[in-house]
C-alpha cells in the first residue's frame, strides 16, 4: 500500500503538487500572494474560518480557476495571456505569484469605491433597523423616520436637518426615498414603503454578500481600464461612455426580459450601420412574428418585411406565404425606415450572441421604471450622442451605409446590482435574480 502511495504521488504533475499550498506557509498562515488573492476573492470570512488550511488553499485556487474560467466565456475578444489561465500556470511555474495577482487587480474607480464600502462594513456590527409600520406618504409624521433619517446617513447620504418635527418625512428626505425607489424598478413616490423598509433593513453581513458578488463582477473585466469604454450597466438599465476615468456620457437603455436575458459580455463596437435593415433571429420570428402574422395577415407587409425561402431566388410577398403552414427555414428582413425596429442606428459588435446596441422608434419605453423589455439587445434612448462621442459625425444621407471606426472602443455589458454615486451606495433590482443562485 505504501509503494502503491509513492508511485501515485510521483505520477501527481508538477503544477498540481505545486498547488497542493500555493497560498499558506509553513506556519499554515496565509503567504503574501494568499493575502492577495484573499483580497480579490473576498470570500465569506465564516466560512473560510471554518476550513482546514488544506481546504482554504484548495478553495482559493479553485475560484481563482473559476474567475479565469469566466473571464475567458466574457470577453469575446482576445485575451492578454496574462489574464487567462496559462498565465497562471506560468506565474505557478515561476513562482511570481505575487508579481502576477498584483496585476490582475482591477484599477476602475467604481471597483476601488465599492471595495472601501464592503471594507468599511466589516466594522458594522449593527445598524439601524427600521420599525415596521405601513406607508408613510410625504408631509406625514412617523417613528419610523427618525431611524431612516440615521440609516440614510450609516449608508453615506448627507441629509438636509428637519425644518420643523424630526419625525415628519419632508421633501428633502422624500427625494431620497424617489431616487431609491428608481434604482430599484419601483414607482418613485417618495414614500417609506415596504419595499423601502425590507431594503433598508438588510443586515451589514446582508449588504457584504451583495458588495461581495458584485466585486467579483469586476474581475470579468481587463484589470486595466482603457482610456475610453462603454459601459452597459444591465440592471441599471443604464450606459455609460468613460474616457479618462470619467463619464462623459450616460443615458437610458432598455435590456432583455427576463426570459429573454442580456448577456454578460465584453466585446468592441466595431462600426456604425446608418438606417439598417433588421433580419430577425429563428426564436424571435417563432415567438413574437410568426404570431403577430397569423393574427393580421397584414401585419408583415405593412410594418416593411420582406420574406427569404431556402433554395428560391428573391424576396417574396409576405401575402404569397401560407402562414397557417409556414415553409420551414423562411427568413424574414425588415427593410430601413422609421418603423425599423433598429432605429436609426446599429452599433456593430463581435460576439456569438447577435447582441447589438442600437437605436429603436419606440420612444415612450424610456418612460418606464423597469426597462427589461427587449429580446435581448440593448436600445439606447439617445444614440446620436454615442455616435459624436465616439467620433462619427451624424450622417444626413438615408440609404443604408457602414461607417467603420478607426479605433474600436471596448463594450462592456455588466450585472451590478450595486454601485458607488457620489459616495453613496446605490442598489438596482435583481432583475435576473442572478444573486440569488450564487
Amino acid at each position: 500500500m505504501l509503494r502503491l502511495m509513492v508511485l501515485l504521488w510521483v505520477l501527481v504533475s508538477p503544477l498540481q503538487a505545486a498547488e497542493r499550498m500555493l497560498w499558506h506557509s509553513g506556519d499554515n498562515e496565509l503567504n503574501e500572494s494568499g493575502r492577495q488573492l484573499q483580497e480579490l476573492l473576498l470570500p465569506d470570512p465564516a466560512a473560510m474560518a471554518g476550513l482546514s488550511p488544506a481546504e482554504r488553499d484548495a478553495w482559493l485556487s479553485r475560484e481563482w480557476r473559476r474567475v479565469l474560467a469566466n473571464r475567458a466565456r466574457f470577453a469575446q475578444y482576445a485575451l492578454s495571456p496574462d489574464h487567462t489561465e496559462a498565465g497562471f500556470e506560468q506565474a505557478v511555474r515561476s513562482g511570481e505569484l505575487s508579481a502576477y495577482l498584483r496585476r490582475q487587480l482591477p484599477d476602475y474607480p467604481g471597483y476601488l469605491q465599492l471595495k472601501r464600502h464592503y471594507h468599511a462594513l466589516k466594522d458594522a456590527v449593527g445598524m439601524t433597523a427600521l420599525p415596521p409600520g405601513g406607508e408613510v406618504r410625504p408631509g406625514e409624521r412617523d417613528r419610523a423616520i427618525p431611524a431612516l433619517r440615521q440609516r440614510l446617513t450609516e449608508l453615506g447620504y448627507t441629509l438636509t436637518p428637519p425644518r420643523g418635527r424630526t419625525d415628519a418625512l419632508d421633501r428633502s428626505l422624500s427625494d431620497i426615498l424617489k431616487s431609491l425607489q428608481r434604482a430599484n424598478g419601483l414607482k418613485p413616490n417618495g414614500r417609506l414603503t415596504t419595499e423601502i423598509r425590507a431594503m433598508l433593513n438588510r443586515s451589514p453581513a446582508e449588504l457584504r454578500a451583495e458588495l461581495r458578488h458584485n466585486l467579483r463582477r469586476w474581475l470579468l473585466l481587463p484589470p486595466a481600464a482603457p482610456e475610453r469604454f462603454v459601459l452597459v450597466n444591465i440592471p441599471a438599465y443604464r450606459l455609460t461612455l468613460i474616457q479618462q476615468s470619467r463619464p462623459t456620457l450616460s443615458m437610458k437603455v432598455i435590456v432583455g426580459r427576463p426570459d429573454w436575458p442580456t448577456p454578460e459580455l465584453g466585446t468592441h463596437i466595431k462600426a456604425l450601420k446608418v438606417n439598417p435593415d433588421w433580419t430577425p433571429t429563428a426564436n424571435i420570428i417563432r415567438e413574437d412574428l410568426l404570431p403577430a402574422q397569423k393574427r393580421d395577415r397584414g401585419f408583415l407587409s405593412r410594418n416593411g418585411f420582406g420574406v427569404w425561402l431556402p433554395g428560391v431566388a428573391g424576396k417574396q410577398d409576405p401575402g404569397t406565404i401560407n402562414w397557417q403552414q409556414p415553409p420551414a427555414g423562411l427568413r424574414l428582413v425588415q427593410q430601413p425606415g422609421p418603423g425599423n425596429a433598429l432605429g436609426r442606428f446599429k452599433f456593430e459588435m463581435n460576439n456569438p450572441f447577435n447582441i447589438y446596441l442600437h437605436d429603436t422608434p419606440d420612444k415612450r419605453l424610456f418612460g418606464e421604471q423597469q426597462r427589461a423589455l427587449s429580446h435581448g439587445c440593448v436600445r439606447l434612448a439617445e444614440p446620436g450622442q454615442l455616435v459624436q462621442n465616439l467620433g462619427w459625425s451624424l450622417p444626413e444621407y438615408e440609404q443604408t451605409r457602414v461607417l467603420p471606426t478607426r479605433s474600436p472602443t471596448p463594450v462592456f455589458l455588466v450585472y451590478f446590482t450595486t454601485w458607488v454615486e457620489q459616495g453613496r451606495l446605490v442598489f438596482a433590482e435583481d432583475i435576473y435574480r442572478k444573486n440569488e443562485r450564487i
